[in-house]
């Protein structure tokens, strides 16, 4: 098996991440699994909700020029991204704060509970430590450090799990499950310096001024930036629908649905993003479509097993494993299958709108992608269990499309860029020269 290992670069890189992603959602699995037992419903759902109104920022906290990180040849440059990346997000995460002054007031009385205005406040630090991990983990990821990825989200999970329970025994409810998660982003951001730290003060960060920096890499902000906006929105857009729509603890339910069945997905996938994403910047025109067709069989296979036997094993198991409070949040995991196996198969693929530069196009699919769930959410009256599954099976139908319009994206950058390097296609895409960059 380690010779084999060792001849497979993408293979070994992926069990380094494999192995501690999955023991961090193993934690995670438990843990939750304890908090359904001994927390409320409504609990869970104010903690969603303030976890969702983070959420709304998390994904372009440092307007995406943390995933930047992977893309330059030189150190130096990168290390200065690194920088930049984490400037944006602490100014990002401030703002936040701010904003959640006046708006928190507001969110909590809709939410009829007035207590609920003070912890919004927490959006601030929750944003920032997340969009932090985010930029030491594409940091790990240029640096082929696969195994700090996994170990960072071992201490994550470890640290939130250990949280959450002495939250429960002491009953702290909704604010003791946002202390918890906040001490698990540290203790990740922790690990990433203890491991990683020394790395990264070994290398001579470049001097390239900032203001040419977001220059060269303005797509990130013009066009994948909307992109991750456009996802947030619609992740918490649905989110919020559904807590208003039902109730703090019916969303509850479907929020630990929902973390549930992230995480057989979690586990494999985010180990498939993050090497298929340092694989594909570097993959040279010509072979970007064999590369996107091998990626999505390749997640196909791997998930149509332990999908299938989600979709079947729910409705007997999950009742007993959440106790009687959230057995409701069964019946919408088994919604949520459909879904969540596409996605599965799309996720890895998504990564190539932005090494390909075209991030128009995914900013487009994700509008549509947006609005359709919102939209459905506005007009459908049934119950929850109803909903969310006829959500799952038209964003399952929209990805199968996304997964079409990836190959022939890549097709495309293969007849137009064949036989050109990563960097020249980089120069003519930004619109810049080798002489320019120097100046």
């Amino acid at each position: 098996m380690h010779a084999f290992l060792a001849r497979h670069e993408f293979l070994t890189s992926v069990m380094k991440v494999m192995s501690g992603t999955g023991l961090a959602q193993l934690v995670a699995a438990l843990g939750t699994l304890y908090v359904t037992h001994n927390i409320d419903p409504t609990d869970w759902g104010l903690y969603g909700a303030v976890i969702s109104a983070a959420q709304f920022v998390i994904p372009v906290a440092a307007l995406r020029y943390d995933m930047a990180i992977v893309l330059p040849r030189e150190d130096g440059e990168a290390k200065r991204i690194f920088r930049l990346a984490t400037m944006i997000n602490a100014i990002m995460s401030i703002l936040s704060m701010l904003v959640m002054i006046p708006l928190g007031g507001v969110l909590s009385n809709a939410l009829d509970h007035p207590e609920a205005r003070w912890w919004m406040l927490g959006v601030g630090p929750i944003i920032f430590t997340y969009g932090e991990v985010y930029v030491v983990n594409y940091w790990a990821n240029r640096r082929k450090q696969f195994g700090v990825i996994g170990t960072n989200a071992v201490w994550n999970q470890s640290v939130t799990v250990a949280g959450r329970i002495a939250s429960c025994l002491v009953g702290f409810g909704a604010l003791g499950q946002l202390i918890a998660t906040f001490l698990g982003e540290v203790a990740a951001l922790n690990n990433f310096r203890t491991r990683l730290g020394p790395d990264l003060r070994g290398i001579e960060e470049d001097r390239i001024p900032f203001r040419l920096l977001m220059r060269k890499y303005r797509k990130m902000p013009l066009l994948t930036a909307p992109n991750a906006i456009v996802d947030a929105v619609r992740q918490q857009g649905v989110n919020m629908m559904i807590l208003f729509k039902f109730s703090p603890a019916l969303y509850g339910k479907f929020n630990i649905a929902w973390v549930l069945m992230q995480i057989p997905s979690t586990v494999i996938n985010q180990a498939l993003s993050q090497v298929f994403f340092q694989k594909l910047s570097v993959t040279d025109a010509g072979h970007m479509f064999k590369a996107v067709r091998q990626s999505v069989i390749r997640s196909f296979l791997i998930g149509i097993v332990p999908f299938a036997l989600l979709y079947f094993l729910i409705p007997p198991v999950l009742p007993w494993l959440l106790g009687d409070k959230f057995a409701q949040s069964a019946p919408i995991a088994v919604a949520l299958v459909p879904w969540l196996f596409v996605n599965f198969i799309t996720s890895p693929v998504s990564n190539m709108f932005i090494v390909t530069r075209n991030n128009g196009i995914a900013l487009a699919f994700a509008i549509v992608y947006a609005v359709v769930p919102l939209g459905y959410l506005s007009v459908v009256n049934a119950s929850i269990e109803t909903t969310i599954y006829g959500m799952s099976l038209v964003m399952a139908l929209l990805l199968a499309m996304y997964i079409g319009l990836a190959l022939i994206t890549a097709r495309r950058f293969d007849n137009k860029y064949r036989d050109k390097s990563a960097d020249v296609i980089a120069a003519e895409e930004a619109g810049i020269t080798a002489t320019q960059d120097e100046d």
